[in-house]
């Protein structure tokens, strides 16, 4: 899902991806808060499943 206008992802889709790196944010994780993401995942498993992978932190 792609995120919303603000770089929020929308609701129900919690999990920041970045096409660049490769790799996506949950909630918590130290640069969640600062992730513009470019595609908004319900789940890790959805993200992994999608080509992401974890960050490290």
């Amino acid at each position: 899902m792609a995120p919303e206008d603000d770089g929020s992802c929308p609701a129900g889709y919690p999990v920041k991806a970045k096409l660049r790196s490769g790799v996506y944010h949950l909630e918590g994780m130290a640069a969640y808060a600062r992730t513009r993401p470019d595609r908004c995942y319900p789940s890790a498993e959805a993200a992994e499943a999608g080509g992401f992978r974890r960050a490290l932190r």
